[in-house]
């Protein structure tokens, strides 16, 4: 007697699997995106998106990407399983932040101190928030979401708060002179804003500027020694690293500013430097790997990301991307709990 096997099909999962293990990169210059392989740190796809691209933002389910487009005014959407662009949706005036709203809708920072309000399901920019005064050749240099997706927070000339039921400003506070970036806890408790020309006043060395969002106040503040840009926080936000891609040098003899390849780390226990990582040149964005062994970092001037070894600050490998690489991102981490798909098994047996 045959014995007919019937075979069960398994919903697969390797492909989340594969894409939480992923960074994707902002060539600015180029106008692409590079995906990075944070495990073996190699690059696996790079594809066009729009002029000037800038910080990339991941919907919650990780299934899209937006991409704000400085040089094109526009926000591209690309689908993360294929890579393929799937909505180019015009926006405000040169965007180059972008977060993901609940509802399906989303914020764009962009020049001049306005924000837009794109529906996403629609494919269309709703309406716009004006954060204050305009200023020829500025952009909004920060945006972030708070942990209950309330609240968006967001620098332009001081930090504001924005209600994101509403679209409307809700309060404003001075966090500095001339904000660079901004990065919230993940309990939403404190936000971390960069001042490149220090607080509470003018310094030509930098601070990072510590908020408690609960009193609306300055909590604190962290001498950089170097003008602060891109900030990035780890998962517990004990520590960040902040890229500091200049530094005021006085020789006596004449003073100015000299370019910086060091990424300062920042202790958060005690609002303190705590070393750093040699980049090679001047660093723009950066993210921790999602077990934080490792730091990526991109140097535009190279056209590449460094991958620097958390424990030790060594260098352990130097990745070529696209031309101008600014920012880096994750795909969320939830996606790393997906488990790979076994093999299909006869029916009626176990596999």
């Amino acid at each position: 007697m045959s014995l007919a096997l019937k075979l069960v099909p398994l919903v697969g999962l390797l492909a989340p699997l594969a894409s939480a293990q992923q960074a994707w990169v902002s060539n600015t210059t180029a106008g692409t995106v590079s995906v990075l392989d944070t495990e073996s740190l190699t690059v696996v796809a790079t594809f066009p998106v729009g002029v000037q691209p800038g910080r990339i933002a991941f919907t919650a389910d990780g299934e899209r990407a937006l991409v704000p487009n400085a040089g094109a005014d526009t926000l591209t959407i690309v689908s993360v399983a294929s890579r393929t662009v799937t909505a180019t949706i015009p926006v405000n005036d040169g965007p180059s932040l972008v977060v993901v709203l609940p509802g399906e809708r989303a914020y764009v920072g962009g020049a001049n101190g306005v924000v837009g309000v794109v529906d996403l399901a629609a494919g269309v920019m709703s309406g716009t928030l004006v954060l204050g005064a305009p200023a020829t050749g500025y952009s909004v240099s920060g945006l972030a979401l708070s942990s209950d997706g309330a609240r968006v927070y967001a620098n332009w000339g001081e930090l504001h708060e924005i209600d994101v039921a509403s679209d409307t400003l809700t309060r404003s506070l001075f966090a500095g002179v001339s904000t660079t970036a901004l990065a919230l806890t993940a309990d939403g408790a404190t936000a971390y804003v960069s001042a490149a020309f220090g607080y509470p006043s003018f310094s030509f060395y930098g601070s990072v500027v510590v908020v408690d969002l609960a009193s609306w106040s300055v909590a604190g503040s962290i001498f950089t020694w170097s003008l602060p840009t891109q900030l990035s926080l780890n998962a517990a936000g004990t520590e960040a690293h902040v890229s500091t891609p200049s530094t005021f040098v006085d020789t006596g003899y004449g003073a100015g500013y000299l370019p910086s390849p060091w990424v300062a780390r920042l202790d958060l226990t005690t609002n303190g430097l705590d070393g750093g990582t040699h980049a090679g040149a001047a660093a723009s964005g950066h993210v921790l790997s999602h077990d934080e062994a490792r730091l990526f970092v991109a140097v535009p001037s190279a056209n590449a990301v460094k991958v620097i070894e958390r424990a030790t600050d060594a260098l352990v490998a130097t990745i070529a991307v696209g031309a101008g690489p600014t920012q880096l991102t994750l795909v969320p981490a939830h996606q790393a709990s997906a488990k790979p798909a076994r093999a299909a098994v006869p029916a009626g047996r176990k596999p």
